[in-house]
């Protein structure tokens, strides 16, 4: 079947192709929407040849691939025009090759919610589609992606990794680059430690790593000294913080330990949580954070230790860390106006593994991925799949001269001991690399995540992850059913949770001894859903969560209100609530930091976050937290003149107790 589809079309195509004389290119000006960028002009002898097969790529940023596509404001192409020039030639190609007229749209919204509600209503937003980093799963989940083992063929260059033994993706991009999450460091601060010196030269993480003594107890052994050397530090922009030997979350070491040590969550074999070298890489971070030689932020589940520990290197508050490869440039060029460099080495390996071990891998989420939605003309696919592949490869049809590699990350590559030995590293472990970890695809790595933080901190009486993987397989069992479930369900999956919007502002505050239970608060939100529209608030149901009214303090999340659409998916909008002594006259404690920022020349001192940049502390006399309730009295200020002012900040706490105190600030001149 597939083969007499694919002689067809692409017959058609090369036909088609048979006819094209005497074409050039020709910028067809667009500003929005969906346009046609091949702009070939139609010369007066080709008015008898077929007309072009349209293919749509839609993208959530198809004004930045679209080399027609001008700022509406400005009416200049945003494209550079180098860019543009050779993204022309590709789409001319496509042209001429396939007869395809390859054509951008971008979506006007979300990218699960507006091509769930195009494939539900039989008309689907473009042909291919573009999903952003971390969307795949949630996308796949909706069943509106094509299967396209029919066309398997075409794919196999590719080798995109098979979900439930279907191809659903034309791409899942990652491979042949190294982790998302590469391990740079500080190489300044690494010179600094003379531990880690010998005959007077510094011995590098690269020197470790190509001598093959780079392994998890090497590593441990290596953060020890620089521990002890940075124990009584300052960091450069907090001074009241000290330079970590390794700041990072729970998450991301474990998943560089996974792999590294030859496992998965979810691999291309399947579910690896159970496997030796998981459990192996757990015990690995879990001995680091025990130690001391790892910082973690907090413990609580969420974000917030994540984000801390990726950006603490371009704070200057730590030597190693994990960080987003493409947020690597930034951190470098932070480091860099401080006099510093930053260098990079892959995660170390498990003692007992080999430095050639095939099994010692970097690990590699999905980045961008790419698939054909259902509603998608059948005849159209196997053009609709090629298309994409020679746009993505940037095809022109001309041999393409063998340039020098690049290096895509922010490393000094110029270092003179170590520049080029990082990047070899980089190229070797980059061309080695390939798209092996599909957590996030089947939806399950927010679940490991919260159990490998359970197990290491002992939260909710979990016990380490050896046992508690072995309890609790079964949650991740039924999330992946649940996937499959839906996959085989013959029809498209509404899995988008509503949208609450809080019509009040501020945080939740009552005196000690308030009945919250006695409060509608569903009043103070409305609810829309992608389907079914405004909700009616009437069915949303209130939680008050682990608040104590007797007891005055801040608490997270308290109060959660949450509703459901038609289809179940519940929304939940997570309050904090304050319960404070309302028979307190204590004036609050108010205190400035011992540094803190200057003010530049014309800044809008409106915009200043006061709170945040100039005081150290403000609570009130039961230590609840009154930043949110700090202001600024400017009316000594000019920022429009270099010089030191006076500003007076004054806070008032929930039982309307005031304190102020006046700072010197200086305005200077920006660089």
């Amino acid at each position: 079947m597939f083969f007499k589809k694919y002689r067809q079309v692409i017959g058609m195509a090369l036909a088609s192709t048979l006819l094209l004389t005497g074409c050039s290119a020709a910028s067809q000006e667009v500003a929005s929407g969906e346009t046609s960028t091949t702009g070939v002009a139609k010369e007066e002898s080709n008015k008898d040849k077929a007309e072009p097969i349209v293919i749509r790529y839609g993208s959530h940023a198809a004004s930045e691939e679209d080399p027609n596509y001008k700022d509406p404001v400005t009416g200049e192409y945003v494209m550079d025009e180098e860019t543009r020039a050779e993204k022309l030639k590709v789409l001319e190609h496509i042209r001429e090759t396939l007869n395809v007229d390859f054509q951008f749209v971008q979506f006007p919204g979300d990218t699960g919610e507006v091509l769930l509600q195009s494939v539900l209503a039989g008309d689907p937003l473009c042909d291919v589609a573009r999903i952003y980093t971390y969307g795949a799963g949630g996308i796949l989940g909706q069943n509106i992606l094509q299967p396209l083992d029919e066309w398997e063929e075409l794919l196999k260059e590719e080798d995109p990794p098979k979900v439930f033994d279907k191809y659903y993706f034309l791409r899942l991009g990652g491979d042949h680059n190294i982790t998302f999450l590469p391990l740079m460091y500080n190489i300044d601060y690494i010179e600094a430690v003379d531990a880690l010196k010998v005959d007077g030269k510094t011995v590098y993480p690269t020197d470790l790593y190509l001598s093959g003594d780079w392994t998890w107890s090497t590593f441990k052994d290596y953060l020890e000294k620089i521990d002890r050397h940075y124990t009584n530090s300052q960091a450069p922009e907090r001074p009241e913080r000290r330079i970590e030997a390794f700041w990072s979350s729970h998450y991301d070491i474990v998943l560089q330990a996974v792999h590294a040590a030859g496992g998965s969550i979810y691999g291309r074999n399947g579910l690896e949580i159970e496997s030796d070298a998981t459990k192996e890489a757990v015990a690995f971070t879990q001995e680091l954070i025990e130690s001391g030689l790892v910082y973690v932020q907090n413990q609580a589940e969420g974000n917030q230790d994540i984000v801390d520990g990726r950006e603490s290197i371009g704070r200057g508050e730590t030597v190693f860390s994990l960080i987003e490869d493409w947020k690597t440039r930034s951190h470098s060029q932070k480091l860099a106006e401080r006099g510093q460099s930053m260098g990079y080495v892959p995660f170390p390996r498990p003692d007992h593994m080999a430095l050639d071990d095939p099994n010692y891998r970097d690990c590699r989420i999905p980045g961008e991925s790419y698939a054909i939605l259902k509603g998608t003309d059948e005849e159209k696919i196997p053009l609709a799949i090629q298309a994409t592949y020679m746009y993505l490869n940037g095809e022109t049809g001309e041999p393409k001269e063998e340039g020098e590699k690049s290096v895509f990350i922010g490393m000094d590559m110029f270092h003179p001991e170590i520049g080029q030995d990082m990047v070899d590293i980089y190229h070797k472990r980059s061309e080695e690399t390939v798209v092996n970890e599909l957590a996030d695809v089947f939806s399950i790595s927010g679940k490991f995540i919260r159990l490998v933080g359970d197990s290491i901190y002992g939260r909710n009486n979990t016990p380490k992850y050896s046992v508690a993987i072995e309890q609790q397989r079964g949650i991740f069992d039924d999330a992946i059913a649940i996937k499959e479930k839906a996959l085989n369900s013959g029809k498209a999956q509404d899995n988008v949770v509503p949208k609450f919007e809080k019509l009040v502002t501020g945080t939740y505050h009552y005196p000690v001894g308030t009945d919250l239970s006695q409060i509608d608060f569903t009043k103070d939100f409305t609810a829309t859903d992608n389907i079914d529209g405004n909700l009616d608030m009437a069915t949303a149901t209130v939680e008050i969560v682990d608040v104590d009214t007797t007891v005055a303090a801040t608490y997270t999340s308290g109060i959660q209100v949450k509703i459901k659409d038609k289809n179940g998916n519940e929304a939940v909008s997570k309050n904090d609530v304050v319960i404070f002594d309302d028979k307190n006259t204590t004036p609050p404690t108010l205190a400035a930091k011992a540094e803190y920022r200057t003010i530049k020349l014309e800044e809008d001192a409106n915009k200043i976050n006061w709170a945040n940049d100039f005081i150290e502390s403000a609570v009130d006399k039961d230590g609840i937290v009154l930043n949110s309730r700090v202001e600024a009295d400017l009316s000594e200020l000019d920022t429009t003149t270099a010089g030191t002012y006076n500003v007076s900040l004054t806070v008032t706490d929930y039982a309307n107790n005031k304190a102020s105190i006046t700072i010197e600030v200086e305005v200077v001149k920006g660089e």
